[in-house]
């Protein structure tokens, strides 16, 4: 290699790993401090800040304009409950929206401590394109948790020694990130859809 190929080949991997240590401070810092959250008048739900599965972040205004259900749990979800639940979801979803272009699913793990940003990348691709998994700060979740009306309960389990509990519900917010209703997150697909039909003012 020529010494100006050598000096092209050297800046570039200095602004490679420049923007790999800026990406990965960025994720720490968001990980490690709150942000205030806004209800924007709703009784349930309203903004939210989250560290998503590429390790960047996301926020309610990055889905402005779509539909969002929102689910907490964990990869290591209580009874295994999760998983049934965002996989139900999002059969609902391709019956009430069967263009993918209106609805998005935003799983919100409680469990910032094992589900790191490649977790959740491999995990929301195990259910399907429509999830979109993010975490945050243990403090940050709690007042986050708190504007959607979740509880947050951490249990015993055999194999993992610990797990977190699935939210009862999922939160719909409507493209104006206004509150709309709540879906039994415990339902079959079907009876998702119709809810999701009623609540979103959609026919068959």
């Amino acid at each position: 290699m020529s010494p100006s190929g050598k000096r092209v080949a050297l800046i570039t991997a200095a602004i490679v790993a420049a923007a790999g240590a800026g990406g990965y401070a960025a994720t720490r810092y968001a990980l490690n401090h709150s942000i205030t959250l806004d209800s924007y008048g709703n009784e349930t739900g309203g903004s939210f800040r989250l560290m998503d599965a590429t390790t960047g972040t996301m926020t309610d205004q990055t889905f402005r304009g779509r539909w969002m259900l929102v689910l907490f749990g964990a990869t290591h979800c209580a009874h295994d409950a999760c998983t049934p639940a965002l996989r139900n979801m999002s059969t609902a979803l391709n019956a009430v929206d069967p263009g993918g272009r209106d609805a998005v699913i935003i799983f919100v793990s409680l469990d910032p401590d094992r589900d790191e940003a490649e977790r959740l990348r491999q995990y929301g691709q195990s259910i399907g394109p429509r999830v979109v998994a993010g975490t945050a700060a243990p403090h940050s979740l709690i007042d986050l948790a708190k504007e959607y009306k979740a509880p947050i309960e951490r249990v015993t389990d055999p194999d993992w020694g610990y797990a977190m509990r699935m939210s009862p519900q999922f939160v719909l917010m409507d493209p104006q990130t206004r509150y709309r209703g709540l879906v039994d997150s415990g339902a079959d697909s079907s009876t998702m859809a119709a809810t999701l039909r009623t609540l979103m003012n959609t026919t068959p």
